[in-house]
């Protein structure tokens, strides 16, 4: 199969506009298992009670 950029470029994605939309929530929950700051609160929290312990 033969790759052709121009296909892509000059595609009608207007006729897609019918089709149904997933909510922004159920999407977000589709992809939570792979959240790129899971636990970046906790360490947050780490960091400045370790801080606040420093002074």
């Amino acid at each position: 199969m033969k790759y052709d950029a121009q296909k892509l470029i000059n595609y009608d994605y207007a006729k897609h506009k019918d089709q149904y939309r997933m909510p922004l929530n159920e999407r977000a929950a589709i992809f939570l298992p792979f959240s790129a700051l899971a636990g970046f609160e906790e360490e947050i929290k780490k960091v400045m009670k370790k801080h606040d312990e420093s002074y």
